[in-house]
């Protein structure tokens, strides 16, 4: 399974990227080693959007992963959720959800429902996972474009 990234360009050279380190998420504290993918480009632009204010991103690469079809994997629906999972602030259980994941050391990612899109994922990859460099490998880096009418400044 490919999985995309879309991040600053200063960053390209670090692998796996440890930005959830520095900044918590919706799935995620800062003491929490998570790297956010998506299941596609788009969703990944989406996700990037909506995390960026009201500047169209410059500046930025595509992380393109491959997930190993054998890798543990846990996968988590909304009805595994509370109901306003989808809120901001996040609710704090989220990142207790992927947490408890992370410490059993039984998952390499978990495919977690995404904002943008009910009927998408994204992909939670958890570099402190035993064996993560056997299940998960970066495939490609390359600069990515970002269109100024998504956000109406054209």
């Amino acid at each position: 399974m490919k999985v995309y990234r879309i991040e600053k360009i200063e960053f390209k050279d670090e692998s796996p990227p440890r930005g959830s380190l520095n900044v918590p998420g919706r799935w995620s504290t800062t003491d929490m080693w998570v790297v956010y993918t998506s299941e596609n480009i788009a969703l990944a632009k989406l996700e990037t959007l909506a995390n960026c204010g009201s500047k169209i991103p410059e500046h930025r690469v595509l992380r393109i992963f491959e997930i190993d079809d054998r890798a543990p994997m846990v996968e988590i629906s909304e009805n595994d959720l509370p109901d306003n999972w989808n809120a901001i602030p996040y609710p704090s259980e989220l990142a207790s959800i992927i947490k408890g994941i992370i410490e059993s050391k039984k998952f390499v990612s978990a495919i977690v429902p995404a904002v943008q899109s009910r009927y998408e994922n994204n992909i939670l990859l958890f570099p402190d996972f035993p064996d993560f460099n056997k299940y998960v490998m970066e495939v490609d880096v390359n600069e990515e474009y970002f269109d100024s009418r998504l956000k109406g400044t054209h």
